[in-house]
């Protein structure tokens, strides 16, 4: 019934767990890993969790992809789309893991409601040392559950685009997979933020519900060397993807005016403007605004 996706990179110290948290899960038919031109031992971990985990008899159906070089983590999901055989699918970052019975909720409730395209859950920040809890909590504020947002999407795509912690995680959707034809796959532009620039086409496209479990059910693993630990960098790809996303929001009517002023406030927020004052971040936020009337417009008038 489910499809689960992980890319990997030079994930030789995490994969075992991420692969050991999918074999007993009910409801998970087919696993596919992308290797995406690692450099340590992680294939030679895969094909040993193959032959360990995966006989013929088990009922789910291994598929290793090899990239020949490394191409990034969109390309690499794109890559395993490729492969889906099950109606639904979901996807795992490697140095992740999903808790006992992820599905056991969501499954039955997509397939009791046909014109529900996929079911979002709340995940688990845990980190990997107090060095790690102390390095992002310099530069994020995020909360110990991600996506424990109790209503569907009539309101969701605002709520991605015009709030600070109103949003669910790329592990958390599971979704029909006849669903990729229509929003298509991820953007390799997109060093950063290519997972919330899917969402967000998600979102925009089809009617989600909340899963039905109570707590969550992926634990997703912070480390002190993450790569978003690095702010100016994760930042100019976000600044990317939402003037990307412009043109549409303009279009959209549901955008509260708190909505609106936090995405325009985005908008406006230059990396490069990191180490200036607060005066002349502002005045330069100013010029930008002036430069797009249209947006102060929507700002003021919805």
């Amino acid at each position: 019934m489910v499809s689960v996706i992980i890319p990997v990179y030079n994930a030789e110290k995490t994969i075992g767990r991420a692969i050991k948290s999918i074999i007993h899960q009910p409801y998970v038919h087919q696993l596919i890993l992308v290797n995406d031109a690692s450099t340590d031992n992680s294939r030679l971990l895969m094909d040993y969790y193959k032959d360990k985990y995966f006989p013929p008899d088990r009922g789910i159906k291994l598929d290793i992809i090899q990239l020949k070089t490394n191409e990034g983590v969109s390309a690499s999901r794109n890559k395993g789309l490729d492969y889906v055989l099950s109606p639904f699918l979901t996807f795992l970052d490697a140095d992740d893991e999903f808790l006992p019975r992820r599905f056991c909720e969501d499954v039955p409730l997509l397939l009791g409601n046909e014109t529900i395209a996929g079911i979002y859950a709340s995940v688990q920040i845990v980190y990997d040392d107090r060095d790690a809890q102390i390095n992002h909590q310099k530069v994020s504020n995020e909360k110990e559950w991600i996506g424990a947002i109790k209503e569907d999407n009539t309101s969701l795509f605002s709520k991605f685009l015009g709030c600070k912690d109103q949003y669910f995680l790329l592990s958390g959707l599971l979704i029909r997979t006849r669903s990729i034809s229509q929003i298509g796959y991820f953007d390799p532009s997109l060093l950063f933020c290519q997972d919330t620039d899917w969402l967000l086409r998600v979102n925009a496209a089809f009617h989600l519900l909340p899963s039905e479990n109570k707590i969550p059910t992926i634990k997703i693993w912070r480390h002190a060397k993450n790569r978003i630990l690095t702010p100016s960098l994760p930042a100019k790809f976000r600044l990317k993807m939402l003037w990307k996303w412009l043109p549409y929001v303009l279009n959209r009517k549901d955008f509260t005016f708190k909505q609106r002023f936090f995405y325009v406030n985005s908008l406006l927020e230059n990396p490069e403007d990191f180490q200036q004052s607060k005066k002349s971040k502002m005045l330069r936020a100013i010029k930008r605004l002036v430069r797009n009337p249209r947006v102060f417009i929507w700002l003021m008038k919805g």
